[in-house]
């Protein structure tokens, strides 16, 4: 992840919780795991208690729509799952809870028990990742909550960003707060606008 970025996602947690009713974070596409340790190690200091749920297979993408998405099935097959076990237990990480998995398979079960959402990092590449992931956190996200996208501008993410511009823009009328490094949106209730 470009510093920029990471950069960002350190902005909103430190400022953009404060008036948000409880909830914690999610990642969907958490690949090596470096953006879920870095959200971790910083709430571990800024917002004791909020836990951060980081869906992924690490075993590689999953079948893709090649008249969509830039990559492929298996693109990212090297995440090391047991590699971040170690580190999270030897940087005392205990607030990052891996979801291992397709979103699918895993994803409703787990999001029950993650209860509400202050933050979803989606950072996923292809067309039905994103809509799942953005999908399946809706109804948890808290009022004034994020979704912050992270791959969709790239240029081998169109699917992504096709994803993007159905659900979040087109169906749900969402507005971005923010373009770039990411594009962010927030779950602003109609009485809000």
């Amino acid at each position: 992840m470009a510093e920029q970025n990471r950069m960002n996602l350190y902005l909103i947690l430190r400022f953009g919780f404060d008036g948000l009713a409880p909830g914690h974070i999610v990642e969907f596409g958490a690949y090596r795991g470096g953006n879920a340790l870095f959200m971790a190690a910083v709430c571990q200091e800024l917002h004791p208690g909020m836990n951060v749920y980081a869906f992924d297979t690490f075993d590689g993408m999953p079948a893709t729509d090649p008249q969509r998405d830039g990559h492929r099935a298996g693109d990212f097959k090297d995440a090391g799952y047991e590699e971040l076990l170690e580190v999270i237990e030897k940087e005392k990480i205990d607030n990052l809870h891996l979801v291992r998995g397709l979103f699918e398979d895993t994803a409703d079960e787990a999001m029950k028990n993650v209860g509400s959402v202050r933050l979803n990092h989606v950072d996923c590449d292809i067309y039905s990742a994103v809509k799942y992931s953005y999908d399946v956190s809706r109804k948890y996200m808290v009022d004034g909550g994020y979704w912050v996208f992270d791959d969709c501008l790239c240029s081998d993410c169109l699917g992504a960003m096709e994803a993007v511009e159905e659900t979040t823009i087109r169906r749900d009328g969402r507005f971005a707060e923010q373009v770039f490094p990411h594009l962010v949106y927030r779950n602003w209730p109609s009485s809000w606008t």
